[in-house]
């Protein structure tokens, strides 16, 4: 291993635990909050969405691991899979944004949304320079840089999600003042 390798994951890893040791320390302040009966159930009709969302996918990838598709296909089976998990989370997390949801009554939004700018950034970071360094291994998708992609779409999305949202209620609101 050499010295410039070994410093730099020194540094990577001292940087990860001082972003996670301010944001758990700022987390337990502004970022609990409260759900009521409402947002309770709609999260557990997220929860079996997303649960349906994984089965059914998984049963596919099954299917077309059987049938030997992964060997026709571009991509690592291990791509494919957290792929599936991805998915799953962004059916949650999207179907909780778009019934009020979200967040529980009385939590920060600017604190969430900068810990989820963090999490992009990050990765962004991490997939282009895993894209420049061996993004595909015997003609398939490796699964580190473009998990690292898949993560930042997926945030991404979540993000942009929230501020439609956001700014729905926003002009609704000054709608209703009006």
């Amino acid at each position: 291993m050499s010295t410039s390798y070994a410093a730099g994951l020194a540094f990577g890893i001292v940087t990860a635990l001082i972003i996670f040791a301010l944001v758990w320390k700022f987390s337990k302040k502004t970022m609990k909050g409260k759900f009521d009966e409402r947002q309770e159930l709609v999260r557990g009709r997220g929860y079996k969405y997303a649960s349906f969302t994984l089965l059914g996918l998984i049963t596919l990838d099954l299917l077309a691991e059987s049938l030997g598709a992964f060997a026709k296909l571009p991509v690592t089976r291990e791509l494919a899979l957290f792929f599936i998990i991805l998915t799953g989370v962004m059916v949650y997390a999207l179907y909780c944004i778009k019934n009020d949801s979200y967040f529980g009554v009385g939590t920060d939004y600017r604190t969430y949304r900068a810990v989820m700018w963090v999490i992009v950034v990050c990765n962004a970071v991490s997939a282009f320079s895993g894209l420049r360094s061996g993004a595909i291994v015997d003609g398939k998708l490796a699964f580190g840089p473009f998990s690292a992609l898949l993560f930042v779409l997926a945030f991404a999305i979540i993000l942009i999600s929230l501020s439609v949202k956001q700014r729905k209620a926003a002009i609704e609101e000054a709608e209703e003042d009006m």
